[in-house]
């Protein structure tokens, strides 16, 4: 009894099967239509952005240093327009500012009304009674409470608005000075490209200058030599 031979898929038979779309067929089976959909987009917007196109769909540079021109420019704008009122302000609060230092005066002018009548709500609670010699020296006792209470306030509040002034300063010069030195920094990354593209020009030309004068001179012995042999 004889058996069958196998049947062997021919090459050409696999190759009618490329491997990527069955691979695709295979994978878009685990996801769902929404998922596929969005998959699908995906594609579709990679695959329309590509003509003439740098990646993620951005428009390639024919002149990099307009480019950068036009970015630095704008960027100056856009500081011009948003931030540079705010430095100012900011700037003016800086050396003006003595909120502080007025909250503490008018603190200290309400002081005493607030302690006379804290006392007098503390004797009224528990019915005390104060001879005129007892009154004069409690009035005597808050009036000199509430006038150094009020000096130290107000010298405190000098030292705070003074900090608070100088950290605020201090910040915008900190500030300032960063972005001066990304500015500087990115001056000299333009400089050195553009020393970078003149001694690339220049070796270029030197090279291709050469390689004339040798081709020429290649051409003239090639020349002499065959009048020698006619």
């Amino acid at each position: 009894m004889s058996t069958p031979a196998p049947e062997w898929t021919s090459k050409t038979d696999v190759a009618e099967t490329p491997l990527v779309e069955t691979f695709e067929e295979s994978s878009s089976s685990q996801y769902t239509e929404e998922q596929q959909a969005q998959i699908d987009a995906a594609k579709a917007a990679l695959a329309g952005g590509s003509g003439g196109a740098g990646i993620g769909g951005l428009q390639n540079v024919g002149d990099p240093d307009k480019v950068f021109a036009q970015i630095t420019r704008q960027e100056y704008q856009d500081y011009v327009k948003n931030f540079r009122e705010i430095e100012q302000e900011l700037i003016q609060k800086a050396t003006t500012d003595t909120s502080l230092i007025d909250y503490a005066r008018e603190d200290a002018a309400t002081s005493r009304q607030r302690t006379t009548d804290i006392a007098q709500r503390n004797l009224s609670r528990y019915g005390a009674q104060l001879t005129p010699a007892q009154q004069q020296e409690m009035n005597r006792s808050i009036d000199r409470g509430t006038t150094l209470g009020g000096i130290q306030s107000v010298s405190d509040a000098r030292i705070a608005q003074r900090d608070a002034n100088q950290r605020l300063m201090a910040d915008l010069i900190n500030i300032g000075q960063g972005v001066n030195r990304t500015s500087l920094a990115q001056l000299g990354s333009a400089a050195q490209d553009a020393t970078a593209r003149n001694n690339a020009y220049r070796q270029a030309r030197a090279s291709h200058k050469a390689q004339t004068y040798s081709a020429i001179g290649q051409l003239g012995a090639t020349a002499i030599l065959a009048a020698f042999m006619i």
